[in-house]
């Protein structure tokens, strides 16, 4: 969007606050003026796209057991559907509307004959197909590719199967209104406009924010029968929903942020209308009540005063509570130092249990050892025993054998050495003598293992006198906790002095009991006293008419709105004038082509309402009469049409529905010139625009091409 047609919102926020700097902040002034959107966000440079229906297709069953199997291919340019009043048209054109908005204005018997709908269109150059079941409760989906193709995956149970050329699948028809609307807004670039209305009496300040839906856009679309008497609908009234529309169909800069503005001032009026209600409540509470206020003030303190003095005994338990407290809170103290000290002291004792447990374990190792030590000192004496008598034989020669006195032979003496025979009895040795060296080796490996033990034996001796010293620090530690938890003082004065309380305060309630009326009597106009008091002082504030603070800040909000405002909607005159200067001319050309000569100039003033000047006078669109409201509400439209065609303005989807335009009562002339004003429309930009016309008067037969007439005979139904 060219710089023409923006505002410098920073300039914008500069340009309000230098009018009330005095007041607030720029900051505030922002904080105020901000929106969730960019105050940019309309621009009347035309998208390029439109919307063109293709094809039409649904099914069903008629109560009458009849089928129906409508399929319709539809053209660009005017496409009509004559057939008498009654027969069909209509439900053909809330069929596409039901397709395109989710809108459900079927009439309810028909409604239960039509089982299946599906819709093709194009928009720009995507082509899309809307299927909707109705057998049950909505359902369906809508597809980025034709009704053939449409048909083709169904027949080949491959619709499950699709993603990409899904473009949401729908399964209520709350779920389908709100994903269509989604849609066309994304594709036409349109919002919701929102606007307020009172939602209470004619008094009340109570507002109701309402939202202008793809629907209710689509009246732009969809003229009906009904509404041809004005220049959108019969409602439009509310929230000024006409002039909405038309600020959205030609994108008009400044829409967003002068509607969105809007919204939030009225919030503030309501607020202020709020308070400034419950402030003249309270003027008008205060000329009724604060006689009747003041005199129950003074008799309630006169009953206060005699009370007091006929209620000499004090029942005051308060100092005896307080007492009770305290003790509790020092006994509580005390129980929980003596539970600390106790685990304290339990903890030290337990220390023990592991250092005497290590110490058992050390005294039985170092027994193991000795033991072992002995065993190992024995086997070194039998080692030394046996090398020394081990050297005494083996230097004794045996010459005669001490049994028979044969003498021993020397082949005997060889024959021992090599095969250890024994020369004396014969018999095979199964022990090796053992070699001297062996017998040292061996002797040598005792003598290190005892060493191997002794050091152990220090190693020990050494952790047990560690341990032994650690046991001397706990068992002083238990001894120093030991003393301090016999150290704390008993709880049990404590506890004889908390019954004696608790008796003193059960004394106090017995002989309160015996005052319980008057005691009651002097709370209850305690309270009052309170309350009446107060109203009072809220009667005085009312009195002096004290304007509340948060009145101030929203009269100042107001006004920075109202400012902010008229700013705008001054800078939106003159951003707009070019494209409403382009369409005014646009209009006139149209109603002067359609025979409305008397029109000399159209105006669209600030409210965004078409001025007529008819024979030199200004008239508005309800001072014509209902002929030339027809003809006007053609040519405006049209109008919408041609601005983007012509200039590539608005964002109207160059798609009309004329639901029965002019009536069976026309006199030929004028039904002469409706034909001839849908012929010189098709004519000219059939293959730039789609328009359907539905109608019961046969003279409409030649206003478009014949592929592009559906007539139906006398008394014959459209499906």
């Amino acid at each position: 969007m060219s710089s023409k047609t923006e505002i410098n919102y920073r300039e914008f926020i500069k340009y309000v606050h230098l009018n009330f700097e005095e007041d607030i902040s720029s900051e505030e002034v922002e904080d105020l003026l901000h929106l969730e959107e960019s105050y940019n966000k309309d621009s009347p440079t035309s998208l390029g796209k439109s919307l063109l229906l293709n094809r039409l297709v649904f099914s069903g069953t008629k109560l009458s057991g009849e089928a129906i199997n409508f399929d319709q291919t539809l053209h660009k340019g005017i496409n009509i559907w004559i057939a008498d009043n009654h027969k069909g048209k209509s439900t053909i054109f809330k069929i596409i509307k039901f397709a395109l908005t989710g809108n459900d204005s079927i009439k309810k018997d028909i409604k239960l004959w039509i089982h299946e709908i599906l819709l093709e269109f194009t928009i720009g150059k995507v082509t899309y197909t809307c299927n909707i079941d109705r057998t049950g409760r909505d359902k369906g989906a809508l597809y980025s590719f034709n009704i053939d193709q449409y048909n083709s995956y169904k027949a080949n149970q491959k619709l499950d199967t699709i993603q990409k050329d899904v473009e949401f699948v729908f399964n209520s028809r709350q779920d389908f209104e709100d994903k269509l609307q989604n849609f066309f807004f994304e594709q036409f670039s349109f919002y919701n406009l929102k606007y307020t209305q009172k939602s209470g009496g004619k008094d009340s300040f109570e507002l109701s924010t309402s939202s202008l839906s793809w629907s209710t856009y689509f009246k732009s679309i969809y003229l009906e029968s009904s509404n041809y008497e004005y220049l959108f609908f019969d409602n439009e009234k509310f929230g000024s929903q006409g002039k909405k529309i038309f600020e959205m169909i030609l994108g008009l800069p400044l829409t967003y942020p002068i509607n969105m503005l809007n919204v939030q001032r009225d919030r503030i009026s309501e607020k202020i209308g709020q308070i400034k209600l419950v402030d003249k409540s309270k003027v008008d509470t205060t000329r009724s009540t604060k006689e009747r206020l003041d005199k129950r003030y003074q008799e309630v303190i006169r009953e206060l005063d005699s009370i007091k003095k006929n209620a000499e005994i004090n029942f005051d338990e308060r100092p005896l509570v307080e007492e009770y407290g305290k003790i509790q809170e020092r006994a509580n103290q005390i129980r929980i130092n003596q539970r600390t000290l106790t685990d304290s002291y339990q903890a030290e004792k337990a220390k023990l249990i592991p250092v005497e447990e290590e110490i058992r374990n050390l005294e039985s190792d170092r027994h193991k050892i000795n033991t072992e030590i002995s065993k190992l000192k024995k086997q070194e004496l039998n080692l030394e025993i046996y090398k020394q008598s081990q050297s005494f034989f083996s230097n004794l020669e045996i010459k005669t054998c001490p049994h028979c006195e044969l003498q021993v032979s020397d082949a005997k003496k060889e024959n021992e050495r090599e095969h250890h025979i024994c020369s004396l009895c014969g018999e095979e040795s199964t022990e090796q003598k053992v070699d001297e060296s062996e017998l040292s080796q061996k002797v040598t490996q005792i003598k290190e293992e005892i060493v191997g033990h002794n050091d152990k034996l220090k190693q020990i001796s050494t952790t047990i006198g560690k341990a032994e010293a650690l046991i001397k620090n706990i068992k002083k530690s238990v001894e120093d906790h030991y003393g301090k938890l016999i150290a704390i003082p008993s709880i049990e004065p404590d506890n004889r002095r908390l019954k004696e309380i608790e008796s003193e305060i059960a004394l106090v309630n017995k002989e309160r009991g015996k005052y319980k009326d008057s005691i009651e009597k002097k709370d209850q106009l305690i309270k009052e006293e309170a309350i009446l008091s107060f109203q009072l002082e809220e009667i005085k504030k009312v009195e002096l008419n004290v304007v509340s603070q948060e009145l101030v800040a929203l009269n100042l909000k107001k006004s920075i709105l109202d400012y902010a405002l008229s700013a705008l909607e001054k800078k939106r005159i003159v951003l707009n004038k070019d494209i409403l200067a382009k369409l005014e001319q646009l209009i006139l050309n149209e109603v002067n082509v359609f025979g409305l000569k008397s029109i000399s100039q159209i105006e669209i003033n600030d409210r965004y309402e078409l001025i007529f000047t008819q024979n030199g006078v200004p008239i508005s669109f309800n001072d014509l009469n209902e002929g030339e409201k027809l003809r006007v509400k053609i040519a405006f439209y049209l109008s919408l049409i041609q601005l983007d065609i012509e200039h590539r303005l608005g964002r109207h989807p160059r798609f009309l529905i004329f639901d029965s335009p002019g009536s069976e009562e026309m006199v030929p002339k004028h039904l002469q010139g409706l034909s001839d004003i849908f012929k010189s429309i098709n004519d000219r930009f059939k293959d730039q625009l789609q328009i359907f016309v539905g109608s019961a008067l046969r003279e409409f037969a030649q206003i478009t091409d014949e592929d592009r007439t559906f007539i139906k005979n006398e008394d014959e139904f459209i499906f």
